[in-house]
This record gives structure tokens, C-alpha cells and sequence, in this order.
């Protein structure tokens, strides 16, 4: 019984060895994964799980184990091992997104055990670039929210604005001549009927115009772009805004120009006048862009005015007071005209060329907008000619005169009149011209707009400027634009947008932009943010000269208790690059020109 007792210690003791060294040299194995050993993952993991076969150890064993992830060469971050409660689980959180790729883990237990598998990665969203042409460019700060048919008005609202122009110019004109060089002309009954005639048309021709930019504009029905209900759609740009100040104006001077003596009463001068002044003033918005923003609205204005008081005193001059002989008041008229036609004409020049300068440059040959500059200038010099023979010839002839006889409006009347033709065809041209987008101004969106809710405006060293724009600004499906307005070539784009919580994803986006331009990402595309709280934004790229320093930011999502459809200023942080800092905020400005 001795003897067999110390076999079966023996046979024990070397089946305890035996298990310890096949424990020592690692035997244990994975059962499975999660993601699994060749999977094609879709959706970007939150987690790495791994279930063995065996126990892998103690959970402080388990928290010092060797675990490695690496997408394409590049290593992914993971949190600290975790032991499941069943004691053959371990799992560790994703820090970083992963790479599209091929996707390789490794792993070591305590006991010596090691293995590697891999698996495929397409988890990182494509990006819609917005480039000009014929698909419809992203305002910075806006984006379309649904698709509008194009209605093909651009006829319709170029011969509005023509006729709008020549008879708003002849109201503005005729009044301006009437109060400050022909006073008797509100005692000439043609005069009346005639201010009556171009009252009526320049309202109609504004609301014509006003409806029919509505219904460019917006979604409306061209029938009911016709009710002023309707106009207020002007308002969200600033061209609009301008049409609308116009038309107001535009009523106002009805009033006055009704019976043309009012605007000599003294309690109306204050109102008269403020209505002359903002419809010039609408005239410096029409192209809110361009070079030199600030200049441009100032010399639009001064431009413009000079235009319709030289539109309408040619049309007042033809129509009224060429109308027939008459006494002496008529030819000072014509002498007052002739005293500062000339100062006009010098003014209507210098301040085309500042606006052609702004708007085109040196691009007049090889832009369209530039060519039509060109033809315009032509017809303009022709005007500047035939105006200074009529001008000479009111001197010599009119010097002396008591009164304009027969032969004098005979003599005068077809110049005029060609003077008049003239003028409108340089109108045309204008109006043409107002269609056509300038080599320096960006084209401008249509249709719908929504704010972002959440805009980060980010700038560092080698004019390294981004905004980033995410809504809406909850948990979910959101949509992302970025924009890069610096610098002028860039590779290797990318915007990485990380949470806080290592529990969940983020995404890192390759923006296939070069230049300055726009990309859009859109929640068709799967951009999902799904962890509430505090993101890390960060922007990288290359130039010809090296790597950009990287630009970071940051913003809180909300848990989709509220949805934010308006920029908010609790939704913003301050955007900080090494060495300098910028304030992040709303924007809803036109890209860099």
C-alpha cells in the first residue's frame, strides 16, 4: 500500500508539472472577436472584444497585457484592458478612429499565450466637394435645405430691371432737374402728364421686378410672387434688401412726382429729400462684393446718382421741354443743363473705372463680364460725343436768346433724341452687365438657407484658415461643412473630429479640396455623432513647404433633448492653435473673394 501510494503522488505530481508547463508555454487561444478575424467593418467600432478559450488571467493581469491595433501601419489608440465578469472576456475602448485599411491585432496574455488576426476597415466617410458651376455652390455658413427647380427667368428679370432703370432714373432725374434747374417747369401741363406717366411706370416696373426676383429666389409660384406678401423672401440677401428700400423709395417719389409742385412745399422738402437720398442709396447693394467691399458701395452710389440725374434730365429735356417753342425759361434750362452735364460726365467716368477696376481687374479680355465692360465703353464714348456737340451747340446758338423758337427745338430734337437712345442702350448694357458675375466676385447661392448650428472659425501660422459648420447640434444624423479660405494649395486635407467619451467614435474626414473652396458632407453620407458632450476638432494638411501646424477647436453636442436650428453661443469654444488664438462664431458671409 506504501508503494502504491507514492505512484499515485508521482502520477499527481507530474500531471500538475505537465499542466504547469503547458501553462507556462501558453496554450490559450482566441474563441472570437469582435470585429472577427477577416470581417469588412462598416461602421466604425466603439470597441476591440476578445473571448478566449481559457481563463485569461486576473483582471490586474489582464489590465497590463500586451494589446496592439494598427490600420495600415499607423497605430490606433486603445483604453485600458477590461476582463469580463466571465473571465475568458477583454475588451478595450477605441480613443481614435479607425483608418480605412487593412486592420491588424495583437495580443499577449500573462501565461505566455500570444496571436494575432485582421480584419478590413471602411468606416471612413467620402466627402461631396462643392465646386461653382453647374451643380449649386455652399454659402460659408449656409446650405441649401432642399433641392429648388431653376426657373429660367433671367430674360424676364433683365428687361424688368432695364425698364426699371430708365424709368426710376427718369423719376429721380426729372424731379432733381425740375427743383434745381427748371423750376416753372411744374406750371407746364405736359410736364405734369408726363411725371404722371413715369410715376406709373417706374412702381409697376419695380413690382414687376420685385415679384419676379422673388420667384428666381424662392420656391413660390410665379403668380403668387406677384403678392407683396410675398417680397419679404427679399430680405434674407442683401441684393433683395436693396430692391426692396428701392421700391419704397420708389412709392414715396410717386407721391411728389404725382403733382410735381409738392416737392417746393416746404413741410414735404425733409420728406422729398430723404426719399431722393435712400433711392440712391439702394443702388450701392446691388453687388454687395467684390474687392474692396466698403469703396465699392461708395462709388456704386455716387455712380448710379449721377446716371439717373443724367438719364432724367435727357428724358425731361426730349420730352418736356423740347416739346414746343416757349419762352426764356426754356432755354435756361437748356444753359443750366450744359453747366453741369459736363462735371457729370466726368464723375459717370471715374467712377465706372473705379467699379470696373474693383469687379475685373486686368481680366477684361479673357472674361465675359469684362468683354461686355468693353462694348458698354464704346457706346459711352459715343454718348460722351454726341452729348458734347448738343452741349456746344446750346452755347453758341442759346448764348443770347430771349426765347426757343420753331427752329430751335427742330434743330435739337433728333440729337436729343439720340442722346436719349444712348443712354438707354448704356442701361442695357448695365442691366446685362448685372447678370453676368464679375472675375472678382464669387458666386452667390440661391435658394433656402439654414443656419448651422455649430460654427468653429479656425486660423493659424502660413494663413491656415478653416471654419468648420455642424448641424444640428444633437445626437444623430448631422451635416458638416468645411471650408478652407487659406492657403492657396493644400494636400492631405483632413478634419478629425473626436469625443470625449472614449465609449464612442468619431470620424476622420478626408476633404478632397485643394484650393480654397468647399466641402460638404451630409447625413445621407452616415456622419453620425453619437456621443453628447464635449469634441475635439482638428484640422491638418501640407503645403509645397511642409506641415501645417494643426488647428484645433472644440464644441459640445447635446443629447437630442433640444434640437438647435440657430447659431448658439453655449454650442461654441474658443478655437486654439499653438502661439495664437481666435474666437469661433456664426458666420454668414460670402467665401473670400
Amino acid at each position: 500500500m506504501r508503494r502504491l501510494f507514492i505512484f499515485l503522488c508521482a502520477a499527481v505530481g507530474m500531471t500538475v508539472l505537465g499542466s504547469s508547463a503547458a501553462l507556462a508555454e501558453g496554450t490559450n487561444t482566441l474563441e472570437s472577436s469582435n470585429p472577427s478575424a477577416g470581417e469588412m467593418v462598416t461602421v466604425a467600432p466603439t470597441q476591440l472584444q476578445l473571448r478566449f478559450l481559457a481563463p485569461a488571467g486576473t483582471a490586474e493581469q489582464v489590465a497590463q497585457m500586451g494589446l496592439a491595433l494598427t490600420c495600415d501601419g499607423r497605430l490606433i489608440g486603445l483604453g485600458t484592458p477590461q476582463l469580463g465578469s466571465d473571465g475568458v472576456t477583454v475588451s478595450a475602448a477605441l480613443t481614435q478612429v479607425l483608418d480605412n485599411g487593412t486592420c491588424s491585432v495583437s495580443w499577449k496574455l500573462a501565461d505566455g499565450s500570444t496571436g494575432t488576426f485582421s480584419f478590413t476597415s471602411n468606416t471612413q466617410p467620402t466627402t461631396t466637394a462643392v465646386t461653382p458651376g453647374p451643380t449649386k455652390p455652399t454659402t460659408p455658413g449656409q446650405v441649401p435645405t432642399g433641392t429648388v427647380t431653376e426657373r429660367r427667368l433671367g430674360g424676364p428679370i433683365g428687361l424688368s430691371r432695364l425698364l426699371a432703370f430708365f424709368a426710376v432714373s427718369a423719376l429721380f432725374g426729372g424731379l432733381l432737374f425740375i427743383r434745381y434747374l427748371w423750376v416753372e417747369g411744374v406750371e407746364y401741363g405736359i410736364g405734369e402728364r408726363y411725371f404722371r406717366i413715369v410715376s406709373v411706370v417706374a412702381g409697376l416696373s419695380m413690382i414687376l421686378h420685385a415679384s419676379l426676383m422673388t420667384a428666381s429666389e424662392t420656391t413660390n409660384s410665379l403668380g403668387g410672387s406677384f403678392l407683396p406678401t410675398s417680397w419679404f423672401s427679399l430680405y434674407d440677401t442683401t441684393e433683395g434688401r436693396a430692391v426692396l428700400v428701392r421700391l419704397i423709395a420708389v412709392l414715396a417719389l410717386v407721391y411728389f412726382a404725382w403733382v410735381p409742385a409738392r416737392i417746393f412745399e416746404p413741410t414735404n422738402v425733409p420728406q422729398s429729400t430723404v426719399a431722393l437720398i435712400f433711392l440712391a442709396l439702394s443702388f450701392g447693394f446691388d453687388r454687395a462684393s467684390g474687392r474692396n467691399l466698403v469703396i465699392g458701395v461708395i462709388v456704386a452710389i455716387l455712380h448710379m446718382a449721377m446716371v439717373m440725374m443724367w438719364v432724367g434730365a435727357i428724358a425731361i429735356i426730349w420730352r418736356v421741354v423740347l416739346f414746343g417753342p416757349g419762352d426764356l425759361d426754356l432755354v435756361q434750362a437748356l444753359q443750366g443743363w450744359t453747366r453741369i452735364a459736363t462735371p457729370l460726365t466726368v464723375g459717370i467716368i471715374v467712377t465706372g473705372a473705379i467699379q470696373v477696376w474693383r469687379l475685373d481687374g486686368l481680366s477684361l479680355i479673357n472674361s465675359g463680364h469684362g468683354r461686355m465692360v468693353l462694348l458698354k465703353s464704346l457706346v459711352v464714348g459715343l454718348l460722351v460725343f454726341v452729348s458734347a456737340a448738343v452741349r456746344t451747340f446750346i452755347r453758341q446758338r442759346l448764348a443770347r436768346a430771349g426765347n426757343l423758337n420753331e427752329r430751335m427745338v427742330a434743330r435739337l430734337k433728333r440729337p436729343v433724341g439720340v442722346e436719349l437712345s444712348l443712354s438707354i442702350a448704356v442701361l442695357a448694357a448695365s442691366s446685362m452687365l448685372m447678370s453676368m458675375r464679375p472675375p472678382n466676385v464669387l458666386p452667390r447661392e440661391k435658394g433656402p438657407k439654414d443656419q448651422y448650428a455649430i460654427v468653429q472659425e479656425m486660423t493659424g501660422a502660413d494663413d491656415f484658415r478653416v471654419r468648420v459648420s455642424v448641424t444640428p447640434g444633437n445626437v444623430g444624423n448631422n451635416r458638416l461643412l468645411v471650408e478652407l479660405f487659406g492657403p492657396k494649395r493644400i494636400q492631405n486635407f483632413t478634419v478629425s473630429l473626436t469625443p470625449a467619451n472614449q465609449s464612442f467614435s468619431g470620424y476622420r474626414v478626408f476633404v478632397p479640396i485643394t484650393r480654397p473652396g468647399a466641402a460638404l458632407l451630409t447625413e445621407e453620407t452616415g456622419m453620425k455623432l453619437l456621443a453628447p458632450g464635449d469634441w475635439t476638432i482638428t484640422v491638418e494638411g501640407t503645403t509645397t513647404t511642409g506641415e501645417l501646424a494643426p488647428l484645433t477647436g472644440s464644441f459640445v453636442i447635446a443629447d437630442g433633448v433640444t434640437v438647435t436650428t440657430q447659431p448658439n453661443k453655449d454650442l461654441q469654444a474658443t478655437t486654439t492653435v499653438p502661439g495664437t488664438s481666435a474666437p469661433a462664431g456664426a458666420s454668414t458671409t460670402a467665401p473670400p473673394g
